[in-house]
């Protein structure tokens, strides 16, 4: 196996938690938000059966204070980290092998997005949340914006792109998205967000790229890259925790202040060196033939893709409404603790972790006619 295509299974254990993090952030949301959001279409049984339920209707669940401390420590640079792990892994072809398989990167980012609306129709309790923009697709579109620029423009072009993400507030990016938000909500639907913020994403993006580039294209740097990475990581936290704000979590809305430390550059610089500090430390051990690995989250790591899809649609079809039904039958309303999170963030894992083992999808996408159809009736 060439260098640059061996998996780091260190990256793949914090893929996984990062995943993972993000299925315990949204579990907590949607309790959050179920009174408000989903609650309504029971109403007809509001006066019998779900008469405890009745007084919380239009009103948010607050989480309990030990899921509140977690979510502050790790939500903020969650979202970052991953679209810098994916940006990293985006890099390990040269230019030249690179530019050949353009076409089908574009292919699959743009397949991932239009995958991520549909599943939007799905579980989202309305039309303008089904439509919003998120990070997720944010992220993609990213990758094919890195995509094209290295593709054809090589490792210069990727360097110019970082300084411009480094500037984009003084191109009045904010104020634009601001305005594109409010026209949206105005002109189609209330409920629409923009909750993917070009100015707070792109430049973690960029600066896994370039991580990634000099790993896997200039391996003589590797040691002398760590050290940089996980100096100027230091450095970084030491201006946040220095002259930054701590984050804070609100107890009734876990994405009241998802983004708030990324709304200034003292702020980024805490993220960025909180999710840099952790990959530099990961590459470190790698380079000491240390590799960290544990089966289930490395896994959660491996299908990130497959994970993400799938846990939001088992929530709002499957614990929510039990939960529902069975503190009905209790006679209380719904709780949202930390305990009961963590056991449904498994669950999910375990029944994705079952459903892709069985080969199902492959069947249902009949991927396992693949090879009869190519021989009886060509490509």
């Amino acid at each position: 196996m060439p260098l640059q295509d061996a998996r780091i299974t260190g990256l793949d254990l914090l893929r996984g938690l990062v995943i993972f993090m993000a299925v315990f952030e949204h579990y907590t949301g949607y309790l959050n938000y179920w009174y408000i959001d989903f609650f309504t279409r029971e109403h007809a049984l509001w006066d019998s059966f779900y008469l405890s339920h009745k007084a919380m209707a239009g009103h948010l669940l607050p989480m309990d204070h030990i899921t509140a401390q977690v979510s502050a420590w790790l939500i903020p640079w969650v979202s970052q980290i991953y679209l810098a792990l994916a940006a990293f892994n985006l890099s390990r072809r040269d230019q030249a092998s690179f530019r050949p398989q353009l076409k089908s990167k574009l292919v699959l980012f743009v397949s991932i997005i239009a995958v991520l609306y549909v599943e939007g129709l799905v579980i989202a309790p309305n039309f303008g949340e089904a439509i919003s923009f998120y990070p997720v697709m944010l992220w993609m579109c990213l990758l094919a914006l890195f995509s094209l620029v290295y593709g054809w423009f090589g490792i210069r072009g990727m360097l110019v792109l970082t300084v411009l993400g480094l500037l984009l507030d003084q191109f009045g990016v904010q104020t634009l998205l601001g305005h594109i938000d409010s026209w949206m909500k105005l002109h189609v639907h209330p409920d629409y967000e923009l909750d993917a913020r070009l100015d707070l994403f792109m430049a973690s993006g960029c600066f896994g790229f370039l991580y990634g580039w000099c790993w896997h294209q200039r391996p003589q740097w590797r040691d002398r890259l760590n050290r940089l990475v996980l100096t100027l990581s230091v450095v970084a936290l030491a201006i946040y925790l220095r002259l930054g704000e701590t984050s804070s979590v609100e107890l009734n809305d876990i994405y009241a202040n998802e983004h708030e430390l990324a709304l200034d550059m003292t702020g980024r610089a805490g993220i960025w060196g909180m999710e840099f500090l952790v990959i530099g430390i990961i590459l470190w051990l790698h380079q000491r033939n240390i590799r960290l690995c544990w089966r289930p989250l490395n896994w959660i790591g491996m299908y990130s893709l497959t994970v993400f899809i799938f846990h939001k649609s088992i929530f709002v079809h499957l614990w929510g409404p039990l939960l529902l039904w069975w503190t009905a039958r209790q006679g209380t309303i719904l709780p949202n603790s930390f305990g009961l999170i963590m056991l449904l963030c498994c669950a999910s894992v375990l029944l994705i972790h079952a459903f892709q083992r069985s080969g199902i999808i492959c069947h249902l996408m009949g991927m396992h006619q693949d090879r009869d159809w190519q021989r009886l009736y060509g490509k």
